[in-house]
This record gives structure tokens, sequence and C-alpha cells, in this order.
């Protein structure tokens, strides 16, 4: 037991208590309200005893400026579970929306009547707003039963074999059951996700048909998916942001992960829906080696990566560049300031091999700077290469133009641009991100990537596919 005079307390900025904040994925685990401000419908992110935090989407209208006061509702399944006037304390614009903080001004949240009210809504929304319900149709409902039943097959026959394990007092194979299941479900798997991909195709077109479509799907399938490391990390987005550089080591590793054997088959289900994550990286990898054997005289060849994650194609570049005689200048952009340590801490030591031939530097800003015009670009001299394949996926057509337009401008005479997006074909990515670990994208075809290259008038601007063809790759050189 501590005397007295040996209890500590709190020291710098941590002396000024502040209420706990929940993450709204956690406090609400099955289905996250949302927040009604004005017009439209928004995401909650995470609510306190004073305040909530919300993420308005890209084509929002109307979003509120810091000080705004105005009336906020959180909503769930329609039915409002708390009401309160309440002011914009912060306004950050980032690639996945506007996140706004508000403080209430005249109410407060009570938790237990918070979640009461939440466990109402549901029910009220079962019995008094069955059209809701029938906005899903009745052929995704057996779609759904379908894929549970196909999934807790599997995990009734381990689950059966576990138990006659223990009954014989013997040690259960979790990987030697692994290696049994993985082939026979994976061959499953793709069926299921390409007429996963065709009924949500068929009604994307329709907000309010796809968002009771998503809640059905995050109600039924989220939580069994969930069991599978890759789903519930998406899922749950633990750094505030869905495609965090967590997610890409997995599937650079491609290791299986889990606590049992079902839990190790979802994960390497989540890793084959996300294999063009690795094929996308190995065709960059491929293109900066081709620009590090290019010598320029008097300068270093420079290749810039924006939205880097963990830049694993840079750290395989230069781990393979055993005969490398040049000089070369490697530029991390980066809004996650983890990513970029995991980045640099993985490719120094071929920085340190090459003994000044190479070097990195690691930009911390936000891609909404980035867009807005921030001057690190301008900065920085003329590149050769520049590349971002996970960035322009979550950006309005017409704000990717504009980045499309920046980078352009910050290639050297006959450098070039590779933009990666995910591509509209038969088995992409749609159903199982959208639906099962609401991870929204845009998905283009060639010609609307080839739109972002016409006004700029390159030497060359084709587009490619990687192996699975469901990340489609713009290529733009400069005269």
């Amino acid at each position: 037991m501590l005397a007295y005079e040996e209890l500590k307390g709190a020291s710098g900025k941590e002396v000024w208590f502040r209420p706990p904040r929940y993450d709204a994925r956690v406090l609400f685990p099955q289905s996250p309200p949302k927040v009604r401000l004005r017009s439209a419908v928004h995401k909650l992110q995470d609510i306190s005893l004073g305040g909530v935090a919300v993420l308005c989407s890209q084509s929002a209208d109307d979003i509120p400026d810091i000080g705004d006061v105005l009336p906020l509702t959180i909503q769930q399944m329609g039915f409002s579970i708390f009401e309160s006037e309440a002011r914009v304390l912060r306004r950050e614009d980032t690639v996945f929306g506007s996140k706004l903080a508000f403080n209430f001004v005249d109410s407060f949240i009570e938790f237990e009547k918070l979640l009461s009210r939440n466990t109402q809504a549901h029910i009220s929304a079962r019995a008094e707003n069955p059209a809701h319900d029938q906005l899903v149709s009745r052929e995704y409902r057996l779609f759904c039963a379908d894929v549970l039943g196909t999934l807790r097959s599997y995990k009734r026959v381990i689950e059966d074999n576990v138990s006659l394990a223990q009954m014989a007092n013997c040690n259960f194979d979790f990987n030697g059951c692994y290696d049994s299941c993985e082939a026979k479900l994976l061959q499953q798997w793709r069926p299921i996700w390409r007429t996963g991909n065709d009924l949500i195709r068929s009604i994307r077109a329709d907000r309010d048909v796809l968002q009771a479509t998503k809640q059905f799907s995050e109600l039924v399938l989220t939580p069994e998916f969930s069991a599978g490391e890759i789903w519930n990390r998406s899922y749950t987005k633990p750094m505030g942001y869905p495609g965090d550089f967590e997610i890409m080591n997995q599937v650079y590793s491609w290791q299986p992960r889990g606590s049992n054997a079902y839990s190790m088959l979802l994960h390497r289900v989540g890793l084959e829906v996300a294999e063009c994550i690795k094929t996308r990286m190995e065709v960059v990898r491929k293109h900066i080696v081709t620009a590090m054997g290019t010598k320029i005289a008097e300068r270093p060849t420079r290749i810039m990566s924006l939205g880097s994650g963990p830049a694993r194609e840079i750290e395989l570049a230069l781990a393979g560049a055993r005969t490398f005689d040049g000089r070369v200048e490697f530029t991390l952009i980066d809004q996650e300031t983890a990513a970029l340590r995991y980045a640099f801490e993985k490719t120094y030591p071929s920085i340190m091999r090459m003994q000044g031939r190479a070097r990195l530097q690691c930009v911390n800003t936000s891609f909404t700077d980035i867009l807005r015009g921030f001057n690190a670009l301008d900065d920085m001299p003329p590149q050769d290469l520049i590349y971002s394949v996970g960035l322009l996926d979550y950006l309005t057509d017409r704000r990717a133009a504009m980045l499309v337009h920046r980078l352009y401008n910050a290639l050297a005479p006959g450098g070039l641009l590779i933009i990666g997006n995910m591509n509209e074909t038969p088995l992409s990515n749609l159903w199982p991100m959208e639906c099962i670990v609401d991870w929204s994208l845009y998905y283009r075809d060639q010609d609307e990537m080839l739109n972002w290259a016409a006004p700029l008038r390159p030497a060359q601007a084709w587009t490619e596919t990687e192996p699975t063809e469901r990340v489609r790759l713009l290529f733009i050189r400069k005269p």
C-alpha cells in the first residue's frame, strides 16, 4: 500500500482531466448510430460526456464551420436517441471526408440512457419500420445465409475434431487442419465473392437500398468474418481510417494469423481479397528498379511516393540492388507517423549499405494539405518517378484530377507518374469491402482514369492492371 505522499498525479498536459472518449464501433459494436446535422446524416466516430466527433462524406453539402451552433441528433435505425444544440470546435478536411468535433451546448450524454435508447431503437425499427428491412432483397438475404452456411460448415468440422482430440487427450493440429481446408474454402469463396459483387452492383445507384443492405450485412456477416484478423482490423479501423499500413503489412507478409484453425481460414480469405495490395506493390517495385538503373548526370534519380504506407516496394528494391552504382533519393509522404517510422527503420540498413549512394527523406503531412496546394511538393526538386497507388480510390473524380495535375507538375522532363485505383471488374473488391467491413472506395475503369491525363498533354498515357486485375494503374509520361 502506498502512503499519500507516494501517490503520483499526472504531468504535462495530462494534469487537465478530460472525460473518457469512446470509439463508436467499440461502444456500439453491432451498428454504430448516425449523426444528423441539418438535412444530412453522417458517421459517428467517437463520443464523450460532453461531445462527439463526426465524419462527413466527401460528397456532403452544407458542412458547418468552426464556431457554428446547430441542432445535432444521434440516430439509430432512423430513431432519435439523443438531441442537443452543438457547437463546432474543430474541423479537419481529409481525403476520407470532413472530421468535425462538437461540444454539446445545452445537454450531456448519460451513457446508461443512451445505450438503453439504442436498444429500444433497434427493437422499434424491427417492429415499426418493416419497410427498411424490406429494402434488403430476398435474394441478398438468401445469399447471406449461403455465405454463413459455407463458413460455418468448416467451423463445425473443426470444432467437432477439436472435441474428439480433447476426449482422446490428444493435442489438436491446428496448422494441419488449416492446410487441409485452405484450398477447398478458397475454391468455394471466389464464386461467393463474384455473386456478392453482382448483387451489390445492381443496387449501388439506390442509396437507401444500398445503406439498408450494408446494415444487414454488418449485422449478419461482419461478426462472423471478424474472427479473421484482417477483417476485424479493416472493420474496426483502430487508426481512425481504413487501409492503414498494418493491414498492408499483413498482406505483404502473407502469413496465417489466428488463435485457431477457423480464424486462420477467415484471415486467409481476407488475404485473398486484399491480394491486389501486394501485386500492385510488385508492379511499382519493378518501375523503381528501372528508374534506379537509369543514371542521370550530376544528380541522383529522384523517386517520390505519396501515401507511402510501409513502403515495402522501396525496401525490396534496395535490398535487391546489389550491383547498384548510381545515386537515388527517395521521398516518402504520408499522414501517419507510425507508417513513416516503420518504412524508415526497414529501409535504413539498405541505405547504410549503399554508403551515401541512396538517401531517404520522410514528409509527415496530411493528404488534404497536398490537395489544398501545400508547398511540400513545390519546395522539392523535380522527380523522375512519382507514384500513388492507394490514395485516389478515396477521392471524388474532381479531386482526383486535381491531384494528378499537381503530381504531374512535380515531374522532371521525361519523368513517369503512376496512379493506382481500384478497377471496375466482375471480381473487384466491391462487396467484401463495402458491405462486410464498411470500406468505401471509388472503382474506376480505363476511360475514367485516362480522362485525368488528357488535359495534361503528356508524351504518353496508358493503363495496365496488375495480375489480379483488381487494381488499374495509370501511367503518364512527361515530355
